[in-house]
């Protein structure tokens, strides 16, 4: 039993060593600032989802807004994206934008949905990750 009760007490003395842990260093967060395009598809998301509302009762309140003419001159994140595929999709996108503005009550939901597929069809080319975001703004 002294045995025993002696191999116990020298594990615990000697088992029991410093433990410390070295201290985590904490790297800094680097916030990437967002391009010139990347703020103003936020703005162009807010500013649909907005109209939804608007379309789903049935009227356009707003007019259609001049600054989402900056499409064809905003910096890209990835400047090579900036390619024909791009240009024709953006002209697209001013083109539905446009027309949603011209709708009456028969076609508003269709020109509506309209904007969010030409969105969408330009973001199945390139700059894939906002397309679940952007199929929030589909009226069904």
């Amino acid at each position: 039993m002294k045995v025993v009760v002696s191999c116990l007490i020298l594990l615990f003395v000697f088992g029991c060593k410093d433990n410390k842990e070295k201290p985590i260093e904490k790297k800094e967060l680097i916030m990437v600032k967002p391009s010139e395009m990347a703020n103003l598809m936020n703005e162009m998301y807010a500013y649909n989802l907005s109209l939804k509302q608007q379309v789903t009762d049935g009227k356009i309140l707003n007019e259609f807004p001049e600054r989402f003419l900056n499409i064809h001159s905003a910096i890209l994140t990835d400047p090579s994206d900036r390619d024909s595929l791009f240009e024709v999709n953006s002209r697209l996108f001013i083109k539905t934008q446009k027309a949603l503005f011209k709708s009456n009550t028969d076609n508003i939901l269709g020109n509506y949905n309209n904007v969010v597929n030409s969105c969408i069809s330009c973001h199945e080319v390139t700059c894939m990750g906002p397309i679940p975001r952007i199929n929030k703004l589909y009226i069904k």
